[in-house]
């Protein structure tokens, strides 16, 4: 009889494990931006012109995140909510802003497909909110990032009075 039930959960458990890798497929992801598409957020503020930006947060002077579409890739990122930056005094303000918050350093992330293919960066320091997702190829979504980090204090949750 036992034998029986594993021959059965085998194969219910294969198809379950096929239909659920779909679902991981279409998604993209961060990673530092170092190697072959490494560089500086110095570097992107020098050539702002190159790029598409955007950012995400309540203001430019209260940002979440700052993100960096190369305009001659062949290749879109659509951030939904995002707010386009068209200037180069306003993408200097924005980043002196995410660096300002001294308990959440910023970091410069390359953004890639589900191939790992490169279509941009993004400096933030809330990667844990970032939701990448594929919508057709050569486009990817990127999800709002509403509020920028805040550092509550007494770590915790409120045990030091």
């Amino acid at each position: 009889m036992k034998c029986k039930k594993q021959f059965f959960c085998v194969p219910i458990l294969f198809v379950a494990l096929c239909l659920m890798s779909g679902c991981f497929g279409n998604y993209g992801t961060l990673r530092v931006a170092s190697g072959k598409w490494g560089t500086t957020i110095k570097e992107i503020e020098d050539n702002w012109q190159n790029y598409d930006i955007y950012y995400a947060g309540l203001s430019y002077k209260s940002p979440s995140a700052i993100m960096f579409d190369p305009k001659k890739d062949g290749k879109r990122l659509i951030g939904i909510k995002w707010m386009p930056v068209t200037e180069r005094s306003v993408v200097l303000t924005i980043v002196e802003w995410l660096d300002s918050y001294a308990n959440f350093p910023p970091t410069l992330w390359k953004i890639l497909g589900p191939k790992g293919e490169f279509f941009g960066y993004m400096y933030t320091s809330a990667i844990e909110d970032v939701v990448i997702e594929e919508i057709e190829p050569g486009t990817l979504k990127i999800e709002n990032i509403p509020l920028p980090p805040f550092d509550y204090g007494g770590g915790m949750g409120g045990a030091e009075r």
